[in-house]
C-alpha cells in the first residue's frame, strides 16, 4: 500500500500497529464466572474463546463495567480467529466488526471476513464489482464531506450508480436520491448517515475488496489518510491484531503457555 507522496509504511510497522490497536485487554478485575472460564481455557480448544466472548456480550450490560466485558469480548474473539484462522477465522472477524468500537475497524474486520470466505463464486462477484465499489466509497466519501460535485462524479463513474440502486440499505432511493441530496447541499449540508448504513456500504466494499490489498484512496475515504495494514490471511498476528501465542490467561494477564514458542 503506497500513499500518492511515495510512502509505503515498512511491513514490521504496520504489524507492531495493528498489535498495538488490539493490545491485551484489561482482564485483572473480572467477575468469578468470567475468571473461572478464562482459565479453563485451552488453545486446542478455540471454539471456547468464541463462547466466551458471546456471553459476555450478551451479559455485558448487567456487568459492573460494560465497556471492560466487550473489550475482553473483542480480546478472545481475536485470539479465537489467530488460534484457527482456516476453521473460526471468518467467524471471529465478523464478530468483530459486529462489536467494533468504531468504522475503521469494522471496515477492516469486513473486509478479512471476506477474505477468509471460500466461496468461489463470491469470489468471481468481488472481481466484478470492485471497480463500481472503489467508485461508490470514493463517492461517498465526497457526499460525507458536502463535496456535491465531486461526489455526483464518482457517482457516474464505474457502474456505482448501478450498484447502490442494487443495495438500497445503503441508501434508500438509490443513485437518484443521492443525487438529489448533492443538489441540496448548497443549503441543507450533507446529510447524516446512519451506522447501518455506514455498515452496508463498508460491507459492499470489502466484499468487492477482499483477497487484494487495500488501496490507498479507499483508506483515505474510510480513515482520513491513516495507512491501513494489507490482509495476510498467511500472518493470524497481523490479521487479527493479537498474539496467539499469549493464549493462556493467568494471574490476571494473557501468558505464552509452557512449551509454546
Amino acid at each position: 500500500m503506497t500513499a500518492p507522496n511515495g510512502f509505503r509504511p515498512a511491513p514490521a510497522l504496520v504489524a507492531l500497529v495493528v498489535v498495538a490497536m488490539l493490545a491485551a485487554a484489561p482482564v485483572a478485575d473480572v467477575p468469578a464466572w468470567v475468571r473461572a472460564r478464562l482459565e479453563r481455557l485451552d488453545r486446542a480448544r478455540p471454539l471456547e474463546y468464541v463462547a466466551l466472548a458471546e456471553d459476555l456480550v450478551d451479559r455485558a450490560p448487567a456487568e459492573s463495567d460494560p465497556d471492560a466485558a466487550r473489550t475482553l469480548a473483542r480480546h478472545l474473539a481475536a485470539l479465537a480467529g489467530a488460534l484457527d484462522v482456516e476453521g473460526l477465522g471468518r467467524s471471529a472477524a465478523l464478530f468483530l466488526a459486529e462489536h467494533a468500537p468504531g468504522d475503521a475497524e469494522r471496515a477492516r474486520m469486513l473486509a478479512v471476513a471476506g477474505a477468509l470466505d471460500p466461496a468461489p463464486d463470491r469470489a468471481a462477484t468481488r472481481a466484478e464489482t470492485a471497480g463500481a465499489a472503489n467508485a461508490l466509497l470514493r463517492a461517498f466519501g465526497h457526499y460525507r464531506r458536502g463535496e456535491a460535485a465531486r461526489a455526483k462524479e464518482w457517482i457516474a463513474r464505474d457502474g456505482a450508480a448501478a450498484l447502490l440502486d442494487a443495495n438500497p440499505a445503503v441508501l434508500r432511493g438509490g443513485a437518484s436520491r443521492f443525487r438529489a441530496d448533492c443538489d441540496a447541499m448548497r443549503t441543507a449540508g450533507p446529510p447524516p448517515m446512519t451506522a447501518a448504513q455506514l455498515d452496508a456500504l463498508h460491507a459492499l466494499v470489502a466484499a468487492a475488496a477482499a483477497g487484494a490489498p487495500r488501496t490507498w484512496s479507499e483508506a483515505v475515504m474510510l480513515h482520513g489518510g491513516a495507512p491501513l495494514a494489507e490482509l495476510d490471511v498467511s500472518d493470524p498476528r497481523t490479521l487479527f491484531g493479537v498474539d496467539p501465542a499469549r493464549c493462556q490467561w493467568r494471574d490476571g494477564e494473557w501468558r505464552v503457555p509452557a512449551g509454546v514458542r
